[in-house]
């Protein structure tokens, strides 16, 4: 068996993906495989979600929580034994994983091989097997360069004796281990190659895409990329720099500076972490500026994906990838004005790009593939080996004698005196009780007593255990007299908490944890209640942060004073620390390494002024220590960066809540993380496009946040493999939603202040519970980005005086004729902006911008207005949805920002509707503004809906169990087949659009031959189901040419997501808008869209597919206006009934 050891699974650098593919080509080469774990976050079942899917056949654990010799010593897992650090990288690791790390070596014999990946696990395997005989065959897997970097290498000589072999994943990296270590101990074999075994598919596009794949840092060097763009005179060259930027990270500052500084804002974009998908789908060309590497992926996956790569000639990796001058350009190590030149040479050459290209894919397959490695690693490691069954090997004995709901615990003053007083109820065996703070063991006082819960109950038996409040204490117990066998009752915190960790009890098992959570974040409640204590938090995380920062400096100053002791090699004495080193120190922290160059004297000056001294200051500090200037440099930057972002960071401490997506919430075993999984799509969770799976953020009981478009998903631990999916189908759902309405009455429950609160939120609720189900997807808006500042001179406050009021919908731009019929001498429009601005405000005196509303509530005093809304009672609604779903519902702060939201409406549209004095409000999708509503209903005006899409019994916004009280009275509906599908309003009024588009594709209707068969109607929360029924109509009626039609939101990355489903090349995507397509083509397919009904208008044979949402669509289906497609077989032309003229009457 082959054991790969790693600091932590999850992780976006190298060095995690790297341990993933190692697992992955080992496991394909034949070998039995299993990873360990050995460190991770804030809880034991963090940082063991791969971001690179590791395959579902590998087990893999961490040392943080499984039970050691039969579960003995999990009263002894929460304080450390054993702890240490290497450079930047703290550890430690409780007695029982010491145990677990003993009996490793038990379990393991000299057939088995485990392969370390950071000198740290070696450190912590040597302490726990002390003086007893290694069993099992070691190698140590090098990432980087050891030399220069005596907190790595003094280490390594100290663990010589339980390391038998090492891997350089460079070749260059062997000479600095082979005095150590004997020339043939010391073994290069290169990483395994990337996530995908075949070519990402191509995404077209216009000019030439330079790529930089690595995280904004100092090592990775971008600014050397930003400055040779500059150097190119060509704006069709544009760069994308894919990589992790933490906001604290004062080089991604830099980077961003020196880009605004030589005018590319519109060339370079800062993409952020990316798949491969997403980083080489649309790349021409692949840049690495870094300063050191040891065999970065890029590298790898460039040749993958015949890609022609430019490089500066850094130490380890390069030269052995790259052959210059026929796959790519190596450059001499910060010549810029060499890579912007080579970089102009390749963009101005496609063949050139294409032969690179070819010549790298060519130089893959050769030495770098699966196959190669695969073949290189069987001669390293031998025979295949034995598999084993870790799970088994650390099962538990025996039982826990007390349960968690047994267990109570309160906090007791005795004079000035606090005492932890916990209750176990029920006769429970508890002997020789002790208390250990970790320094020492007491005995805290224990009472047995029988007790009375209210009159003529029956007396119940119950221990109470009492004993001082000092701080982080754990209780233990034995379960009869004389036992040396001890079991974990629990543990106090500093904050006089007790807390029960389910992986440090026998009788550990999945959590019994399945919820639904809304939207979480937004401005957060400022009280005397709330504010402290986010305040706490605040320093709690800048204390880290700011250590975290004085050790990263302290490490590169030790490196840099060292480096200038040594004369030989000056450029690798500023190397990095190995990728371990850099990941683990703190998760998501930014990354140094090499300084920044020194500034011009004229940015220097510039500096001094800007910052108040501040930059001087630190310059004349350090001078006085005998700093050179670039590690003076580095060193201000950083100050300075926190100096200027710590105003914001308490700000959004204490009045900011971090946004959270709807997501599902399921229990998972403490003792064996989720460590991936797959969707019913045969798509890998984690990767691009796919399900996202994250680690909850319970302490006390394991979970994974699920979030995504999914028909099922199944997740992989260490101890089984489960499938997830939703309880009940989109109708099912909203019908349960509207029954729950209409029995527990939640249109009518008001807060304090009598706002009528669940209808605020109710349309968007629907829609986020549905994400939560993975019924439906996210749908970002992605339109075109839109010119919303005015300076003009038109105010709503100052408005004339109009009969009717008429807001117009938000994305006017492709919805304009929703409310063209309205536009008269009587009637005030009030308009959304566009990527032109505010259009026809200009044009008509009685046309207002939005603009004004926008601008008032970003106020200060709005703002603050903002932050006092008190905090919405959310369980009435959260039980009532709880109980209908058979499921917990978590609301977390929806509410209260819809409440928050209504209020500010309400409050400036108020006074308005009093100068205006309108007859009649109208609003496209009044249910989206209860606000401008209720200040409508308070002026006396009736409030009419515009109708802006489809009605249906499935409608979120047009079909209710109660009746709301902001509500529109009168409905203004596009013929009476749509005024019959909704149950809100009181009246309504048939308005027949006015759509010159639909009208010319009416005309253009039999004009000519159909240029496809099948236009499939893009939906975007369901188009993964959408995509997969064309690849199923692609392949299974290749006669059949078809026709993507993407939602205006979706336009953006349509390309992408057809070429990640396997369609490029196979499908057309439609560069006109959705009728004019529809009007060429034999027939339409698609799902719940408006456009189904306008294909069927045009007299187009229409088929519904039958995904989440389709239920909108069964009574036209029923009446044979639509039909279902179950399969590609289905889609046979067939006459459309006369019924399709009473659609837009």
């Amino acid at each position: 068996m082959i054991l790969i050891c790693t600091n932590e699974l999850a992780g976006p650098t190298g060095y995690h993906k790297s341990v993933v593919q190692l697992a992955n080509g080992l496991h394909e080469s034949g070998y039995p495989v299993a990873v360990m774990a050995f460190l991770g976050g804030g809880n034991v079942w963090e940082r063991m979600l791969p971001s690179w899917p590791l395959d579902e056949a590998i087990p893999a654990y961490t040392v943080r929580s499984l039970p050691a010799e039969g579960g003995a010593l999990l009263h002894r897992g929460v304080y450390p034994e054993y702890s240490g650090n290497l450079g930047a990288l703290r550890f430690s690791f409780t007695a029982n994983q010491v145990a677990v790390l003993r009996q490793l070596n038990d379990v393991l014999d000299e057939d088995d091989t485990i392969v370390f990946t950071n000198p740290a696990q070696v450190l912590a395997f040597q302490y726990a097997i002390g003086d007893a005989k290694r069993r099992p065959h070691t190698i140590l897997q090098i990432h980087g360069d050891y030399a220069h970097h005596r907190e790595l290498w003094e280490p390594l000589k100290s663990v010589r004796g339980s390391i038998d072999r090492l891997q350089t994943v460079a070749d260059g990296l062997r000479a600095q281990f082979i005095d150590l270590f004997g020339e043939s101990n010391v073994v290069f074999i290169p990483n395994f190659p990337g996530e995908g075994k075949t070519t990402v598919p191509r995404v077209s596009h216009e000019g030439v895409n330079i790529v930089l794949p690595a995280s904004l840092q100092h090592r990775k060097n971008q600014l050397d990329a930003v400055r040779a763009l500059a150097k190119i005179d060509d704006d069709s060259v544009r760069l994308n720099l894919w990589g992790s930027a933490h906001p604290l990270n004062p080089y991604v500052s830099a980077v961003r500076d020196e880009i605004a500084r030589l005018g590319l804002n519109d060339r370079v974009n800062i993409c952020g972490y990316g798949s491969e998908q997403d980083v080489y789908s649309e790349a021409d060309i692949v840049l690495m500026t870094s300063l050191s590497e040891g065999f970065p992926y890029p590298l790898l996956e460039s040749m993958s994906h015949s890609l022609p790569v430019v490089a500066y000639d850094f130490d380890f990796g390069a030269r052995e990838a790259i052959e210059d001058g026929r796959s790519g350009f190596l450059i001499p190590m910060l010549d810029v004005d060499l890579l912007a030149q080579r970089l102009g040479e390749l963009s101005a050459d496609a063949s050139m790009r294409e032969r690179f290209g070819a010549a790298g894919r060519e130089r893959y397959d050769q030495h770098f593939s699966q196959e190669a490695v695969g073949k290189r690693y069987q001669e390293f490691l031998g025979p295949h080996g034995r598999s084993i069954d870790l799970t088994a090997a650390f099962a538990t004995n025996g039982e826990e004698p007390i349960s968690t709901e047994q267990i109570s615990h309160r906090v007791k003053w005795r004079g000035l005196s606090r005492y932890h007083q916990i209750r176990v109820s029920g006769d429970a065996p508890l002997h020789d009780v002790q208390i250990d703070n970790s320094e020492r063991t007491s005995t805290p006082t224990v009472k047995h007593r029988a007790s009375k819960r209210g009159r003529g109950a029956q007396a119940a038996r119950e221990t109470l255990i009492q004993f001082p409040a000092f701080g982080k204490d754990v209780i233990s117990y034995a379960a009869a007299p004389g036992s040396q066998e001890r079991h974990y009752l629990g543990h106090t915190t500093t904050r006089h908490e007790l807390k029960v960790f389910g992986h440090l009890r026998r009788d550990a098992d999945y959590t019994p944890v399945d919820t639904l959570h809304a939207a979480q974040g937004g401005a957060q409640h400022v009280s005397w209640s709330t504010t402290p204590k986010a305040f706490l938090s605040f320093l709690d995380k800048v204390a880290e942060a700011v250590s975290w920062k004085v050790r990263q400096v302290g490490t590169e100053l030790h490196k840099h004073l060292q480096a200038s002791r040594t004369k030989e090699q000056p450029a690798q004495a500023t190397s990095f620390a190995t990728p371990a080193v850099r990941t683990t120190a703190t998760p998501n922290a930014p990354k140094s390494s090499v300084p920044a160059q020194s500034p011009e004297p004229e940015a220097q000056a510039h500096t001094t002024q800007s910052d108040g001294g501040l930059g001087q200051g630190l310059r004349e500090f350090g001078k006085a220590l005998g700093l050179s200037n670039k590690l003076v440099t580095s060193v201000s930057s950083v100050a300075k960066s926190y100096a200027g972002s710590g105003i914001a960071l308490l700000r959004n401490a204490v009045a900011v809540k971090e946004p959270v997506a709807p997501h599902r919430e399921i229990g998972t075993h403490p003792w064996f993380p989720v460590t991936g999984g797959t969707d019913n799509f045969g798509t890998p969770v984690n990767t691009a496009g796919a399900v996202e799976v994250k680690a909850g953020t319970l302490t006390h009981a394991p979970s994974v946040l699920i979030r995504g478009e999914y028909d099922s998903v199944r997740l992989r631990d260490g101890l089984s493999t489960r499938t997830f999916s939703s309880p009940f189908t989109y109708g099912e759902f909203f019908d349960r939603l509207c029954e729950a309405e209409r029995e527990y009455g939640l249109f009518d429950i008001t807060t304090r202040d009598g706002d009528y609160v669940w209808e605020l939120g109710r349309s968007a609720l629907v829609i986020q519970l549905a994400e939560a189900l993975g019924l439906w997807g996210a749908a970002d808006a992605i339109g075109t980005p839109v010119k919303s500042a005015y300076d003009g001179p038109k105010r709503l406050t100052t408005a004339p005086h109009a009969k009717t009021v008429v807001f117009d919908y938000v994305r006017r731009g492709q919805s304009g004729y929703r409310t063209a019929p309205f536009i008269n001498d009587d009637t005030l429009f009030v308009v959304q902006a566009d990527a032109n601005g505010y259009p026809g405000v200009e044009d008509s005196p009685l046309i207002y911008p939005f603009a004004e509303f926008d601008q008032w509530r970003r106020h200060w005093r709005q703002r603050w207005s903002h932050l006092r809304v008190p905090e919405v009672d959310a369980r009435p609604f959260e039980e009532a949805l709880s109980s209908a779903l058979g499921m917990n519902v978590d609301l977390g702060d929806h509410l209260r920002n819809r409440l928050a939201k209504f209020q500010l409406e309400r409050d400036f549209f108020t006074p308005v509707f009093e100068l205006v004095k309108p007859d009649e409000v109208m609003i496209a999708s009044s249910h989206w503004r209860a606000g401008i509503v209720n200040a409508a209903q308070r002026s006396g005006a009736l409030v009419g809906d515009i109708q802006y899409a489809l009605t249906s019994r499935y409608a979120p916004s047009f079909w209710f169990g109660g009746t709301p009280h902001y509500g529109a009275s009168r409905f203004h509906a596009w013929s009476k087949m749509w005024a019959e599908r909704t149950n809100v309003y009181d009246e309504c009024v048939i308005v027949p659009r006015e759509q010159s588009d639909f009208e010319a594709a009416k005309e253009a209707v039999g004009s000519a031959e159909p240029r496809w068969d099948v236009c499939v109607i893009s939906q975007p929360r369901v188009l993964r189901r959408l995509l997969s029924f064309v690849k199923q109509i692609a392949d299974e009626r290749p006669e059949l040419s078809i026709v993507v039609a993407p939602h205006p939101a979706q336009r953006a990355i349509i390309g992408k997501e057809i070429a990640a489903a396997g369609l490029e090349g196979r499908v057309d995507i439609a560069s006109e808008n959705t009728l004019i397509t529809v009007s060429k083509s034999q027939m339409s397919v698609g799902t719940f869209s408006t456009s189904l009904w306008e294909s069927a208008a045009l007299g187009k044979p229409t088929f519904v597919i039958e995904v989440p949402g389709y239920e909108e669509t069964l009574q036209d289906v029923e009446s044979g206006l639509f039909r279902l497609a179950q399969s590609p077989a289905d889609l046979v032309p067939f006459t459309v009934p006369e019924s399709r003229h009473q659609i837009f009457a």
